[in-house]
């Protein structure tokens, strides 16, 4: 099993390294590093202006907050983007980074099993998203439940301000933001709520990828 490490944002400008004031508006983008994690860079509007968000799997647009909530919640539409931008992948660690995404989002009923196929490498998932015609293959691992929750957590932590847009007073106006470019996005997510990972391998019997 790989060895995850999910770097997370630290409150301040990763270019400019500017800390960021309570509330400030910034960018967040994910991408993956020459070593396979998952790194997220947090941009303050004039360094996200003066980049290039290509090569990104995904960016989107929220504030930072000095004092966070007790209990902090994955966002659905998140993790389903960050579920697609990964298909293809071919690293080990991203597979797996797929296989937990992809039981978070059966959790929630968000992807429906069709059949496994079994492979000389292993098991493959052959799922579909509710309706729409696809086939959405995902390689399977052997997970224990303590695994499962533990790397739940750091995707709350790099998720952190990812999917519905903020409250009322602190909306955007309109036409401030530049355009999304290709995996950005600032629309807000149709459906947010905390992806309970727990008991969700036990849907699956057996099986994982040598």
């Amino acid at each position: 099993m790989a060895d995850w490490k999910i770097r997370r944002r630290h409150g301040e400008c990763s270019r400019c390294e500017a800390p960021f004031d309570d509330g400030a508006r910034h960018a967040s983008l994910l991408r993956v590093d020459e070593e396979q994690d998952l790194l997220r860079e947090d941009l303050c509007p004039t360094c996200f202006e003066a980049g290039d968000p290509a090569g990104y799997l995904f960016w989107w647009f929220t504030r930072f907050r000095e004092s966070r909530t007790r209990s902090l919640q994955l966002d659905l539409a998140s993790l389903e983007r960050l579920f697609m931008e990964l298909d293809g992948r071919e690293e080990t660690k991203l597979r797996e980074l797929r296989y937990l995404l992809c039981l978070l989002l059966m959790r929630k009923r968000k992807l429906k099993l069709q059949k496994v196929e079994r492979r000389p490498e292993g098991e493959v998932l052959v799922l579909r998203r509710p309706r729409r015609e696809e086939e959405l293959r995902v390689w399977v691992f052997d997970f224990t439940p303590e695994r499962i929750e533990e790397m739940r957590g750091r995707l709350q932590e790099v998720l952190e301000g990812a999917g519905p847009a903020p409250e009322p007073e602190e909306e955007e106006p309109a036409g401030e933001a530049a355009p999304p470019a290709e995996g950005g996005s600032e629309e807000p997510a149709a459906e947010s709520g905390s992806a309970d990972a727990s008991g969700a391998d036990a849907c699956l019997t057996g099986g994982s990828q040598a």
